[in-house]
């Protein structure tokens, strides 16, 4: 999370602003430390079948609101595992993947189901007219923004998020798809300066890149 609620605290106007990053995740350490986060399944269920397409930050938040309010949620995930962007999307040394798994235990143990490496797409998207009473679409923003400029079809020219997920899988010692993108040795350029672009940069130094430049 950027933070962006510290850039608009009012205390920034004419001093430090208060953490609130910080705080909310000191927080929730302690709170996993000490136990006081846990599973909290209804007392009762529904017979409401609900489907939630993506596992990622907002489809996890939504299954869970959704059961605790009793009914029977099923969330699907292409990736072999879940998390979405927090799983391959964001770095390790920024976003502990263990982080993902105790909440992904705490959602199994209040009762929500889980399917891996599942598309849904024109050939089995009737599967969630025929099997449950309503669908959220939860999924990521996958389709990167292109720049139509001379030379934009040349070799080594790779989006953000195909690197990142590469460069995830690997040090999740999973299988990686597709020709290897690897910074070592290289004179990197980084277009954007995000999030997604500062992930890129650290990964690019991280994997022993000669020179990484980033363009804002």
């Amino acid at each position: 999370c950027p933070a962006p609620c510290e850039n608009s605290c009012v205390l920034a106007k004419n001093d430090d602003p208060v953490t609130i990053k910080s705080i909310e995740r000191a927080i929730v350490d302690r709170g996993w430390e000490e136990g006081w986060i846990r599973p909290d399944p209804p007392e009762s269920r529904t017979d409401h079948e609900i489907a939630v397409v993506g596992s990622g930050p907002a489809g996890l938040a939504t299954a869970q609101q959704l059961n605790r309010a009793g009914h029977h949620v099923t969330v699907f995930e292409r990736h072999d595992e879940i998390g979405g962007l927090m799983r391959y999307g964001i770095p390790d040394p920024k976003f502990a993947k263990k982080r993902v798994d105790l909440r992904v235990d705490q959602l199994r143990e209040e009762g929500i189901a889980f399917e891996t490496n599942t598309e849904i797409d024109e050939t089995n998207a009737e599967r969630l007219r025929s099997d449950f009473d309503a669908s959220v679409i939860a999924v990521g923003s996958q389709k990167p923004y292109d720049i139509d400029l001379p030379g934009r079809d040349l070799d080594g020219i790779d989006f953000a998020m195909d690197y990142l997920t590469q460069a995830n899988r690997t040090q999740a010692d999973k299988p990686v798809s597709g020709e290897r993108i690897d910074a070592e040795d290289k004179n990197v350029v980084v277009l954007g300066g995000g999030d997604t672009g500062a992930d890129c940069v650290a990964t690019a130094h991280r994997q022993g890149a000669t020179q990484v430049v980033q363009v804002e």
